[in-house]
């Protein structure tokens, strides 16, 4: 068996047990019009970040000292808001003037001039209480200058799921005040080896590193993750059977299925927007070629390039009606868009004599590629009229597989700068570059989900 067995208490339930009981049990408090405001305009050339302070957690049961749930849902949130790009986060608690003993988290329980004497524009407070394992959060973001609540939401989960429920808010948070989704409820598939093993599985955590699970026991060579636009599915090559195969495992039923087996590559594969359709490199005599499969049942729907070059590494434009991918037929590695028939083909780079693995945002309407400049790899984006060509990152070592972030603002990518690959994440312009998680794990393919 390639994964183990599921139960429905077990770990490949955790993806939607949570997520389900949040949506259906999330309760959306009385806000004020201007809650379709957009505070931030961010296509402004410079953004500038706005102040925001995130009050103490505050029990909703009676007075007395935050406790280390109280503590720990603070420091997510705190977390969420600084990664986003957007805000100024003040989180030195020495700094605020309130005091939280004798303040409440509704308007009218506290004074709206201990936090704009600090400085702050936005102000979060936070309440909650517990219900045996219940934990019931209400959570509100208030305009310091105009004195008013311009989002409120009240969260009842479990109580091991408070960070998805931070999460959610601070989604909602991200909405409210720039128009664009956050992406704090999302995850990471990627490719991990453990040390001394030659094996390589499929690995997924949370978009900050935690909560780190193994999903494929294969024993053998897994690649190329690939979320479902629903993240209920995964598409990953593995060499179980001494075939690149791909296969697509099913959290909710914790199960794997065989979706292509054709002779040779099966490989690199990303989901249609709609999740109906794959397209994924495959061998058709003896040569890489792209073509489009049912993401249900496996069949070739089309064969979209007869090339004597070899074809790799497609990727679905933020519309669906065309693909970016890598060609050599011009002599070298280079990346190449064509409509989703295979037709009116375009060569997209003209810098440098290996260019690879494309990924195409729905957001900021860029493709980040990674390009071998100096005799390393280094991460690069571009426009998809080819315009605008920018190097990301400038790291001694190779930057390789960037992926985009669910809405555009952040990268993943694997680089390997001291003779192990590892997984690093970096703003859009690719700055604020930090490791993901410190594990033993050598890293490498990460693909980025949409939020839960």
């Amino acid at each position: 068996m390639a994964t183990r067995p599921s139960k429905k208490n077990g770990f490949f339930f955790f993806l939607t047990r949570a997520a389900t009981a949040l949506l259906l049990l999330g309760l959306l408090l009385p806000a004020p019009a201007a809650r379709a405001k957009v505070y931030l305009e961010i296509n402004q050339p410079n953004i500038r970040k706005i102040p925001l302070a995130v009050a103490p957690w505050k029990s909703l049961t009676g007075p007395g000292k935050p406790d280390k749930l109280a503590d720990d849902c603070r420091r997510v949130m705190v977390h969420d808001l600084d990664f986003s790009t957007f805000f100024d986060v003040l989180d030195d608690q020495s700094t605020y003037l309130e005091d939280p003993r004798k303040t409440g988290v509704a308007l009218g329980t506290f004074n709206f001039n201990d936090w704009s004497l600090i400085g702050a524009e936005l102000l979060i407070k936070s309440g909650y209480y517990l219900e045996g394992d219940q934990l019931v959060v209400e959570l509100r973001l208030f305009n310091i200058f105009s004195q008013k609540m311009i989002l409120g939401k009240r969260y009842r989960g479990r109580r091991q799921d408070y960070r998805l429920i931070v999460h959610k808010f601070c989604n909602e948070v991200v909405q409210t005040i720039t128009g664009l989704p956050g992406e704090f409820s999302s995850k990471i598939a990627f490719v991990g080896r453990r040390p001394g093993s030659r094996a390589k599985e499929i690995y997924i955590m949370d978009y900050d590193g935690a909560n780190l699970r193994q999903v494929t026991f294969d024993r053998s060579i897994d690649l190329s993750p690939a979320w479902s636009p629903d993240v209920r599915k995964l598409a990953y090559t593995t060499y179980r059977n001494h075939n690149p195969d791909l296969y697509v495992f099913d959290f909710y039923s914790g199960k794997k299925k065989l979706l292509a087996n054709q002779k040779g590559l099966n490989a690199a594969a990303d989901w249609s927007r709609d999740g109906r359709k794959i397209v994924l490199m495959q061998t058709f005599k003896n040569n890489a070629e792209i073509s489009v499969i049912s993401a249900l049942t496996g069949r070739l729907i089309s064969r979209l390039t007869k090339n004597w070059a070899n074809e790799a590494s497609p990727c679905w434009s933020p519309a669906g009606n065309e693909i970016v991918f890598v060609s050599d037929r011009a002599g070298s590695p280079q990346i190449y868009i064509m409509d989703d028939r295979g037709g009116h083909l375009r060569r997209l780079t003209f810098t440098g004599n290996y260019n690879a693995d494309p990924d195409w945002s729905a957001y900021s309407n860029r493709i980040v590629f990674a390009s071998i400049i100096d005799g390393h790899f280094q991460v690069c984006s571009i426009n998809p009229d080819g315009s605008g060509l920018r190097q990301l990152t400038y790291l001694q070592g190779d930057c390789e597989t960037p992926n985009w972030s669910p809405n555009g603002r952040h990268i993943v990518f694997t680089a390997n700068t001291s003779g192990r690959k590892r997984l690093m994440v970096m703003d859009l312009e690719g700055h604020n570059i930090r490791q993901l998680i410190g594990s033993s794990l050598e890293q490498q393919s990460p693909d980025w989900s949409a939020n839960q």
